[in-house]
């Protein structure tokens, strides 16, 4: 053996027994120390390494649920071909922020123009020359308690960071002063053809009931009228039964001031009267019938006592005394 090898046997001898020796401390010598350090480190890369798999298991699984809700906001989003959205008017807005304005019944968009996506569309006619027309926008306007169908509009006026909407189908005021400008906005150029035809049936239905509503008013007013008319004739005949009419006294016609119930009723005293006059009169030429009957009985009775009287006189009826 050589010198070197001597020498590193002898230092490696008095390396093991300095391990092996009692020297004071924790774990006693260096070799416990170095076995109780290893044995650490161990379950440190033991716990690493099952941390790094929850991780990785947590990772897969928020992974599938990211793909869940891109899938779920991909089905909500099939159908609205373009959208943008304006968030609630705060004081933290930007000028940069999209923003919507009203002016009468047109809602004019700051910040959403041919820069951000709204541009006139471009399609082919029959004669197979391309034509362009302006883009049809659906405006939804809420918050987080829900949004409200705004309506169908056409957007004019399109520049770099500003456009107007104008709306296709004439609203009602009162869904025009509904239009909160400060409120959010959500734009799309298509609605899904279900939400479409709902839309569509919802317009006919309200336009149905609008005719409906202007009938029933013009039905209304004629009956109103009818009504007041009736009411006129009605107080004419009272007034001509029972008088009060605002004329002229007319000749000879008192109806026609006095009514014709009083007139009637003036009539019918009068005859009455008359009736118990000519029934008296009859009654009086009765009795004078009857007194001058006895009066010629008489005479005839005393005539035939004179001397040679032989004529007598007859009673002569009177037409109407037997009555």
């Amino acid at each position: 053996m050589s010198t070197l090898g001597k020498v590193c046997l002898v230092l490696t001898l008095i390396l093991l027994l300095l391990a092996m020796a009692p020297i004071p401390g924790k774990f006693g010598g260096w070799a416990p120390k170095l076995l109780v350090i290893n044995n650490q480190w161990a379950a440190k890369l033991r716990d690493s390494k099952e941390k790094a798999r929850d991780a990785a298991k947590s990772n897969r699984e928020a992974h599938q649920e990211f793909n869940k809700a891109m899938a779920d906001v991909s089905g909500l989003t099939i159908g609205w071909d373009k959208f943008w959205n304006v968030p609630v008017r705060s004081p933290d807005s930007t000028p940069e922020t999209p923003t919507v304005a009203k002016r009468g019944n047109v809602l004019i968009l700051n910040n959403i123009g041919s820069e951000n996506g709204l541009q006139d569309l471009q399609y082919v006619d029959a004669a197979g020359d391309i034509k362009m027309t302006k883009p049809t926008v659906h405006a939804f306007y809420g918050g987080a308690e829900g949004f409200t169908y705004a309506g169908e509009f056409t957007a004019e006026q399109i520049s770099l960071k500003q456009s107007e909407l104008v709306p296709v189908r004439k609203p009602d005021a009162q869904a025009v002063a509904n239009w909160n400008p400060n409120a959010a906005w959500r734009l799309r150029t298509m609605v899904p053809p279900a939400l479409r035809t709902t839309i569509d049936e919802t317009f006919q239905q309200k336009q149905r009931t609008k005719e409906l509503m202007l009938q029933m008013d013009a039905n209304i007013v004629r009956l109103t009228d009818l009504s007041q008319q009736a009411q006129m004739a009605l107080e004419r005949r009272e007034g001509e039964l029972l008088g009060g009419l605002k004329m002229d006294p007319v000749p000879s016609r008192p109806e026609f001031t006095d009514g014709l119930l009083k007139v009637t009723e003036d009539v019918e005293e009068e005859r009455n009267q008359l009736l118990l006059e000519v029934d008296q009169l009859r009654r009086d030429i009765k009795k004078a019938c009857q007194l001058r009957d006895s009066n010629i009985s008489e005479m005839n009775e005393k005539a035939s006592q004179l001397p040679g009287a032989g004529v007598q006189h007859a009673e002569a009826p009177i037409a109407g005394a037997a009555e």
